[in-house]
């Protein structure tokens, strides 16, 4: 059984998500979140991504450094969501232009690097998508900030997970009802494992809408 079975649905608890619906989700909270919720929750999500794998990201994410990170390149996951955020960020502008470059623009190496592809080549995506799901970043966001008043706006999954329950405190205790404190990341987590059997082509927004399940 995989391991997202234990991220339930709020309000559905005998419904438990695919990977595919993870990512989809996760893939629309990218499209959809402030870039600093996002920059915060990854830096939580990437705590669970065995070292090795952080390394091979931070080798992937070099010309998104400056020149002090550079120089202490490791595997932190804080500077990690950091690069991430600026990468994503990159992404976007492109998507604006439709990937257009000025004339006579030398070539950005900024540019061959998409995130979200670059999770899925490195096997971290599955994993990356459900820590994400489950941070009290993005509850915050959904239960306190500003996202509590774009709420029915959202797809319904968006209210069902992060919509609280009466006495129920989603960035605290009670984040444990969505699996929060049951996920082993460390010892447990084979990286190689999540490679297979997803089209990361659908990355560009066009195959999610996050309104799946």
């Amino acid at each position: 059984m995989s391991f997202l079975s234990r991220f339930r649905r709020h309000g559905t608890p005998d419904a438990a998500l695919t990977e595919e619906e993870s990512i989809a989700r996760y893939v629309y909270l990218l499209n959809t979140l402030p870039p600093s919720v996002i920059e915060s929750a990854h830096a939580k999500a990437f705590q669970d991504v065995p070292p090795e794998r952080r390394r091979e990201m931070f080798d992937q994410l070099k010309p998104f450094m400056s020149e002090t990170e550079k120089d202490a390149a490791s595997d932190d996951p804080t500077v990690l969501a950091r690069l991430i955020r600026r990468a994503e960020e990159r992404r976007a502008e492109r998507a604006a232009s439709n990937g257009a470059t000025a004339s006579g623009e030398p070539d950005d190496g900024r540019d061959s690097v998409d995130p979200r592809t670059m999770m899925q080549n490195t096997g971290v995506m599955t994993l990356v998508a459900y820590q994400f799901l489950l941070s009290s970043s993005v509850s915050s966001y959904f239960v306190y900030g500003a996202g509590s008043l774009e709420l029915a706006d959202q797809p319904d999954w968006v209210a069902q997970t992060y919509d609280p329950a009466p006495g129920v405190d989603p960035t605290g205790a009670g984040a444990d009802q969505y699996g929060a404190g049951g996920f082993d990341g460390g010892s447990g987590f084979d990286g190689g494992g999540f490679g297979g059997g997803f089209d990361g082509a659908g990355f560009g927004g066009g195959g999610f809408d996050g309104a799946g399940g």
